[in-house]
């Protein structure tokens, strides 16, 4: 019995020997150990123009964060391309190595927001109170999907409308509002077109543009309608348009010799032109103004494209991934970088107001842009639709429309191609 009474007593002091050393092990290596957050970024710009140290904002993002969080390793592959990263980051999902943080270009959002790679932000949104009205509005729809908020914008880089003004000056149209209606644009295209020697308008002008300028959309959820009074109203533009010059017969380089009234570029496209070295070897001699993209009022019209940050469903770091996100994409320091370093734009309206955003668009520019005319211009943004297929139905339509276009008879074939496209619906 004594002997069974001793080894119940060396038994229970093993069990509690055990239970403290395990709380001691458990206890020190939550305390010392170093958990690793994983981001999938590329190094290159988002939008095919000249990007001096493209990692400057992950880096400095990432200072920021570890002097906050000192005991979390940031793990990132550098040096992968932004034409190779969509086939990296399907790589790594497949595996089931996806990366707690992942960059989100607009071609891949919607696909990985529908089929459960993303993390909803709803709750974290709302435990912070962040909402659209810390964005721009618009630009902050890009990271919803159905009703959820699966990502933060990070970069967005909207599309500006250029005028040779010196040609505008010569036809008579000075002192032009930086809006014009879609009447009013289509009117100066006509006149400046009567000289044999100059055009309207450049092809990338397109039939997306001419509906946007309406307010239309021509989807409605995944089918499309190409019939209503709006969107007759747009293909009437971009006809109108495309007749006036024939199709595609004027090119980016006659808007540079300055035959051309106007032409859409983007931002970081703007923004790589008029700044030194670059603008040294653009071949324009005549003044640049910039307009809004043309529309009636009170529409957006106003195309762009915007990079997100989301959250990996199957993160182990909700809060830390969480924390990386929102000091990318809310930290007025880190969002200043973007714009300076980036050549898009800050989706921040505090960042774009500023003096700091005033001043790099002093420097950098010899021409009209200022940070009130893209603060306009980014609440001005169009909401593309939202459906897993869009970008593919996109490129059909598209393509159906361009040849349309081409043999002039857009006007004929809009209900078949309407009937084609909503057919192959899927």
């Amino acid at each position: 019995m004594k002997t069974l009474i001793r080894n119940k007593k060396i038994l229970c002091c093993m069990l509690f020997l055990f239970i403290a050393v395990s709380g001691l092990f458990i206890f020190f290596k939550l305390k010392y150990s170093k958990p690793t957050l994983t981001i999938g970024v590329y190094t290159d710009s988002s939008w095919e123009v000249p990007n001096g140290d493209a990692d400057r904002v992950t880096k400095i993002a990432i200072k920021k964060f570890k002097e906050k969080y000192p005991n979390v390793q940031i793990k990132y592959e550098a040096g992968i391309r932004k034409n190779d990263y969509n086939n990296w980051l399907t790589e790594k999902i497949v595996r089931g190595t996806t990366p707690d943080v992942m960059m989100l270009p607009e071609d891949i959002f919607n696909l990985l927001a529908s089929n459960g790679t993303l993390k909803s932000l709803n709750s974290s949104l709302k435990d912070e109170n962040i909402s659209s009205s810390t964005f721009y509005h618009n630009v902050f729809k890009a990271g919803e999907y159905h009703g959820t908020q699966y990502a933060l914008p990070y970069e967005t880089n909207p599309t500006l409308m250029i005028a040779n003004n010196d040609l505008l000056d010569k036809n008579g149209f000075s002192n032009l509002n930086s809006h014009l209606s879609p009447t009013k644009f289509k009117s100066i295209c006509h006149t400046v077109s009567l000289n044999k020697n100059n055009t309207g308008i450049t092809p990338d002008y397109s039939w997306q543009d001419a509906q946007f300028a309406y307010g239309n959309s021509v989807f409605e959820n995944s089918s499309v309608n190409l019939t209503s009074n709006k969107a007759r109203a747009g293909f009437s533009l971009i006809e109108d348009l495309t007749n006036e010059n024939g199709y595609q017969s004027v090119s980016s380089n006659q808007f540079d010799q300055g035959t051309v009234a106007f032409m859409p570029l983007s931002l970081a496209k703007y923004r790589t032109y008029t700044s030194y070295p670059y603008h040294v070897t653009h071949t324009s001699s005549f003044k640049w103004k910039v307009f809004q993209m043309p529309s009636i009022t009170n529409v957006n019209a106003t195309p762009a494209s915007t990079v997100c940050l989301g959250i990996s469903a199957k993160t182990a770091h909700p809060t830390l991934s969480w924390e990386f996100i929102k000091l990318m994409c809310t930290d007025k320091e880190i969002q200043q970088e973007v714009i300076k370093n980036r050549m898009g734009s800050s989706v921040l309206p505090k960042v774009i107001n500023s003096s700091f955003t005033k001043k790099i668009f002093q420097k950098e520019q010899k021409n009209t842009l200022t940070p009130k005319m893209l603060n306009a211009i980014l609440e001005n943004i169009v909401i593309t639709p939202k459906f897993r297929n869009y970008d593919r139905r996109l490129d059909e339509l598209n393509y159906l429309i361009q040849n349309a276009l081409k043999n002039n008879q857009l006007n004929l074939q809009l209900f078949n191609i309407q009937h084609q496209i909503n057919k192959n619906e899927y």
